[in-house]
């Protein structure tokens, strides 16, 4: 399929947006949309939508490059996380260690303030590179619908 074609079956399953703070909330989107985001002819940033009953963790965002050569389309697609989210991370990593800094001032036992940190960040790396992992997969299922969707 060429870029033009490809393009427009993308953008049926994209609700438009900027991802702006002020927008509506994503679960008050139309069912029919999968993702939100934008895409033009030479690429794309989307996310998926979170669901009413979704967890906190956000889905990541998808960028892309949509180029076309010798009668092929090639799509180039870059996964990463959201940046409120590593934010809040670091966040967390520096109020448990003050937090604990403070708490064990007079003791000699410092193993809590090394390990819990630690385990924060162990946790949330792995949560991130799932829903990385996860993200990939349901894009790259997407994509082969469209795939299969204009080829039939």
């Amino acid at each position: 399929m060429n870029r033009a074609e490809f393009t427009e079956s993308l953008k049926k399953i994209i609700y438009e947006s900027n991802f702006n703070i002020f927008e509506t909330a994503e679960y008050s989107i139309p069912n029919r949309y999968e993702y939100k985001g934008y895409v033009n002819k030479s690429g794309f940033v989307i996310r998926r939508r979170k669901h009413f009953f979704d967890g906190n963790i956000p889905n990541p965002y998808i960028k892309g490059t949509i180029n076309e050569e010798n009668g092929k389309t090639l799509i180039k697609i870059e996964f990463t996380p959201v940046k409120y989210f590593i934010v809040s991370f670091i966040f967390l990593i520096v109020f448990l260690i003050i937090f604990f800094n403070i708490t064990f001032q007079g003791s000699s036992d410092m193993f809590f303030i090394v390990i819990i940190p630690l385990i924060g960040f162990v946790t949330h790396y792995f949560t991130l590179k799932r829903n990385i992992t996860k993200g990939k997969y349901d894009f790259e299922r997407e994509l082969n619908f469209i795939v299969q969707k204009n080829s039939v």
